[in-house]
């Protein structure tokens, strides 16, 4: 894990969308969903339940949180 990538996972969360936090940070939105995908990977846990009603945090998304 480095800072941008719980940069990303902390707007995301803030935002409840990939495409605001990347707005706001001033990345792409395929920037954020990379950032987020690499930090999961790292940690080796799912953080962010992704659905048609928006971003909501899993257990382990909490924890970090």
């Amino acid at each position: 894990m480095n800072l941008p990538q719980y940069q990303a996972f902390l707007k995301v969360v803030e935002t409840g969308s990939f495409t605001k936090a990347a707005e706001e940070l001033g990345y792409t939105q395929s920037g954020i969903t990379h950032q987020i995908q690499m930090l999961e990977k790292s940690l080796q846990v799912s953080l962010l339940k992704r659905d048609r009603s928006g971003i909501s945090l899993t257990a382990e998304g909490q924890v970090l949180l």
